[in-house]
């Protein structure tokens, strides 16, 4: 019953800093943000922390080769990782070609949502990428609310966006 109770608090806590979305950059002088918002352009040497420190994580730096569908979408799914004792799961996506980026994601019938399994789809919060500004090299992030623990380590994922699926990615 205290895991419950903390969850819900946590996800209290978590969702108003979810509401206008979540976007992080790291390619050095993009910029990332929201209509509206100030951008600050990120440092080169800023690193990108990874929502797990196991030895076994790939780092965001050190992506394997983009799958043809990831070419052909303009993203590369760069991460799939239980955090918030897993009542988030936190994706990343690194933008590998802008304008098929900004084609696909710019329309929010095509948000993001993650199939696990026979589990029902686990969607995004409320424009969780309006006003994002998609530049090549850009790892984005959308922290989901992991509804009736639907992602669990290992589980493979996979990420619709509207006609296009990548993945599946097994989760961290």
């Amino acid at each position: 019953m205290k895991m419950i109770t903390s969850r819900w608090a946590l996800t209290a806590v978590m969702l108003p800093l979810m509401a206008g979305g979540c976007a992080s950059s790291a390619a050095p002088g993009a910029t990332a943000g929201h209509a509206g918002h100030v951008a600050t352009p990120v440092a080169a040497a800023t690193p990108v922390p990874a929502p797990s420190a196991t030895a076994t994580t790939t780092s965001l730096h050190e992506l394997p080769a983009p799958s043809a569908r990831e070419v052909e979408s303009g993203i590369q799914i760069a991460q799939i990782g239980l955090t918030a004792q897993g009542g988030m799961v936190d994706v990343r996506f690194k933008v590998l070609d802008a304008a098929k980026a900004k084609a696909l994601l710019g329309n929010p019938a095509n948000t993001p949502v993650l199939i696990a399994g026979d589990q029902p789809p686990l969607h995004p919060p409320h424009h969780a990428l309006k006003g994002a500004r998609f530049a090549r090299g850009q790892v984005f992030y959308i922290l989901y609310p992991n509804a009736r623990g639907a992602v669990k380590p290992g589980v493979e994922v996979t990420v619709a966006m509207g006609d296009a699926r990548l993945g599946p990615v097994k989760a961290q």
